[in-house]
């Protein structure tokens, strides 16, 4: 099941943050990044994050009832 939206407001704080993605790829795209030495010469394949990724700030207020 895709989730494509996160709440990541509880893991913010004021000022600059850093927020890594990682996502679900093939074993050879993984290979390729963590020993290149070995299997750097593999092509990527197509698979992984789809973007751009946008974080969108949001407010929470109460509903006044009628």
């Amino acid at each position: 099941v895709l989730v494509p939206v996160a709440d990541l407001g509880p893991h913010l704080r004021r000022g600059a943050n850093t927020i890594e993605v990682e996502v679900a790829t093939t074993l050879n795209n993984r290979l390729r990044v963590s020993d290149p030495a070995v299997y750097g010469s593999a092509s990527r394949q197509a698979y992984g994050l789809i973007g751009p990724v946008r974080l969108v700030p949001y407010g929470e207020a109460p509903v006044p009832s009628r």
